[in-house]
């Protein structure tokens, strides 16, 4: 009787194992879903007006997600919630998104977040984009003055650079600003002079009054940041007053200072020419004339000596070291009396 009774607790004890053994067997490890394949459309998105740019994210999905989410969110923001078209069928796949983009959203950096959750975890997949806002400018409150002007004298091109940005109606500081001419009778703009905006927005150039025409300011933009912008056109007439009276016996024409603006430390070039009056005309001179030099507030101080040759022709350098105005001075002779060339600004970077 014990022997079949220990028999009978063996054989369940082997059917107990048996049965653990077989749990065991049966059980499987559910892997995470795998998320993969991510882009976004267009990869940088730039906002450029009121309309607003739409972005497409995709990404597929596999191993049998249960849940699926995804967010945007720009750097140090608020995360915004994508309404995603799934797939049919089968929670694997390519899910998609869109969202709009515009004056709202903020600019720089951005990140695409993604979940997929099933019964063996979730995993989290990332991408980032940029958000680019390009604004409008304006250049306000152009003109050139004084008109109308005499040849050869110094005119000042001036207004103002704005900004159509997140802050509203702003000046547009330390952007350059290029000066434009066109000659009356010609369909040619010439670049001739530019200038940096200040703290304001505001620039100021000084150009020569040489011919009649059109005078404008462009503002070429910066890429991912600004539009360019030009101004309205301003015209200004030249007059050449009368030439010198005879008695006057001599004249100092055609001076000029060039580059400008000119770099501070580089070399300026002087030329122009020393004419006497001479039976019943203008002819060139050979003689020695001085240069002069005087900052907008200070006082004309002698620079060099220069000398002309056989036609009254004149060629010298200077170093450039201050903004302000440079002329010649003929101090006369036994023979000639005195003459001043006219004065030119250079501006001095």
């Amino acid at each position: 009787m014990l022997k079949r009774i220990s028999a009978v607790i063996l054989a369940a004890a082997v059917a107990s194992v048996g049965l653990a053994t077989g749990s065991a067997a049966n059980a499987t490890t559910v892997d995470k879903p795998t998320v993969g394949d991510i882009t976004i459309n267009p990869g940088v998105v730039v906002v450029t007006g009121r309309d607003k740019v739409t972005a497409t994210f995709t990404f597929v999905v596999g191993k049998a997600a249960k849940s699926v989410e995804a967010t945007i969110a720009p750097r140090h923001g608020k995360a915004e919630a994508l309404t995603l078209t799934k797939p049919e069928g089968t929670p694997d796949g390519k899910y998609s998104g869109t969202f709009p983009f515009g004056r709202g959203e903020s600019a720089g950096e951005w990140k695409l977040v993604v979940k997929a959750t099933n019964d063996g975890g979730t995993t989290e997949a990332t991408k980032e984009f940029r958000v680019v806002q390009v604004w409008s400018t304006d250049i306000v409150r152009f003109g050139v003055g004084p008109e109308p002007a005499k040849f050869g004298s110094v005119l000042t091109a001036s207004g103002r650079l704005v900004i159509h940005g997140s802050k509203g109606h702003d000046g547009l500081k330390n952007q350059r600003v290029t000066i434009l001419f066109k000659e009356k009778g010609h369909f040619r703009w010439k670049r001739v002079a530019w200038d940096r905006t200040n703290w304001r927005g505001d620039f100021s150039v000084r150009v020569k009054a040489l011919k009649s025409g059109w005078w404008k300011a462009e503002y070429d933009g910066v890429k991912g940041f600004t539009h360019g912008s030009s101004s309205d056109s301003d015209q200004v007439t030249v007059f050449r007053p009368r030439p010198p009276k005879p008695h006057d016996a001599s004249r100092v024409v055609d001076f000029n200072a060039s580059p400008e603006p000119v770099k501070k430390g580089k070399k300026l070039s002087l030329t122009g020419e020393l004419q006497t009056w001479d039976h019943g005309r203008w002819d060139g001179y050979k003689s020695k004339v001085s240069v002069w030099f005087k900052t907008k507030t200070g006082k004309w101080t002698y620079v060099k000596t220069a000398w002309t040759d056989g036609s009254g022709e004149f060629s010298t350098t200077a170093t450039a070291k201050k903004s302000g105005d440079w002329r010649v001075v003929f101090a006369g002779d036994k023979d000639t009396k005195p003459s001043t060339s006219k004065s030119d600004w250079v501006l001095v970077k």
